[in-house]
């Protein structure tokens, strides 16, 4: 474990736990930092209310761990205008991996850019286990810190995997004035409990001093290979094709192209099976390093060495757009074969040099969606890079 904080009095008494022990608790830090230059003292004042009480609630959820909510201050943006939820992850992802915290919130007075709905009050990121708050619709005063707290709690919520629920933080939120601190589930606070105890353990870069690439990423995979699956799989990248129109456009082009051209009919029905299947893999895995490393996504905590945090960051985001192209790759193959079905067979006949048999054409059809993959990869580096981000970072907009 990493060195825990040892403490000794009352343990909160929310469901009936009230009673005197000493003994020592793994730590969890939990970092708060203030992305913009914000000078009014009213809202700091707030917003060091809204840590503090953060923190006794977090305490009395989850009396197994000791908690720290540490604040900083980057001060990056002005306190006006609409800000990129995009940039306030990152800067909370650098300020994590630079303080060695566990999470991260980012908070700000400023409006958030919202891109599948009207407004965001704030925006989760379990791959980079970092959240960015807003407190510009959230009111004054009190009702301003009862607010965030919630709002800090809904958020972690997602942070550690959890959906939402009927009841508790994780309720669906239309609207600030729902926003109130309550008890997490019993099912969801002992999935919490276990995820932290993990979390809390000796970090691989704690427990050895020289790693090789191959070997710390391996570690990291299988130290929580069904956490690291479990956010993938959160992040639906089934869904990644639908909101990059410009990948999607140009995979889709690729493959009509090919349909009508001879010469790619006469290449692709008459490689084998085996060709057409390693090329399928290969384009898949090729395209998904081309985006990572044309979007610059490893840019990421670039500055910091071996970092346990980070290599899982990047575990999830090659493991979401892997999963991305390989749905769009089936989708393409779709189209491929319903293009091929349709087009007329003494025509086909023409260009293949034989008569043609579902076997080529479904070997035809594979062969088209690979090269439509590798046409989705130059198309997905024409995408914005804030939207590509946006897609693979954001759990929702809150």
């Amino acid at each position: 474990m990493r060195a825990p904080w040892r403490c000794a009095g009352r343990r909160p008494t929310i469901r009936g736990r009230g009673r005197r022990i000493a003994t020592a608790k793994p730590e969890v830090v939990l970092g708060w930092t203030l992305g913009a230059d914000l000078r009014d003292p009213e809202l700091l004042a707030a917003y060091a209310a809204a840590r503090e009480r953060l923190r006794e609630v977090l305490e009395a959820e989850f009396p197994e761990f000791s908690w720290k909510v540490a604040a900083s201050e980057r001060r990056a943006f002005m306190p006006r205008g609409a800000l990129d939820p995009v940039d306030l992850l990152e800067l909370g992802v650098a300020e994590k991996l630079h303080r060695r915290w566990d999470y991260v919130l980012v908070a700000v007075p400023n409006e958030l850019v919202a891109r599948h709905g009207p407004s965001a009050l704030g925006v989760p990121s379990s791959a980079l286990e970092a959240a960015v708050l807003s407190s510009s619709a959230l009111g004054s005063g009190a009702v301003l810190v009862e607010r965030l707290v919630a709002l800090a709690l809904h958020l972690l919520g997602h942070l550690w995997g959890l959906e939402h629920a009927e009841t508790g933080p994780m309720r669906p939120l239309s609207g600030p004035e729902e926003l109130a601190p309550a008890s997490f589930p019993e099912n969801q606070r002992r999935r919490v409990v276990q995820l932290l105890e993990e979390v809390s353990q000796t970090r691989l870069e704690d427990a050895r001093a020289r790693w090789s690439a191959f070997s710390f990423y391996w570690r990291t995979l299988r130290k929580d290979p069904r956490e690291i699956l479990g956010a993938v799989l959160g992040y639906r990248p089934w869904r990644m094709p639908l909101y990059l129109g410009r990948l999607t456009a140009a995979a889709a082009v690729s493959v009509v192209y090919f349909l009508v051209t001879s010469d790619a009919w006469a290449l692709g029905a008459h490689l084998s099976w085996r060709a057409v299947l390693f090329l399928a893999a290969l384009s898949v895995m090729a395209a998904t390093v081309f985006i990572f490393s044309g979007q610059d996504l490893g840019r990421l905590g670039r500055e910091h060495a071996w970092r346990e945090q980070l290599a899982r960051t990047r575990l999830v985001l090659l493991g979401t757009l892997g999963l991305g192209m390989a749905s769009l790759w089936l989708a393409l193959l779709a189209l491929s074969l319903a293009g091929a079905w349709i087009l007329p067979r003494a025509l086909l006949a023409d260009w293949m040099g034989l008569d043609p048999t579902t076997e080529h054409l479904l070997r035809y059809a594979l062969f088209t969606a690979t090269i439509g993959i590798l046409g989705a990869a130059l198309g997905g580096n024409l995408e914005e890079e804030h939207e590509i981000k946006a897609e693979l970072f954001f759990d929702e907009e809150t």
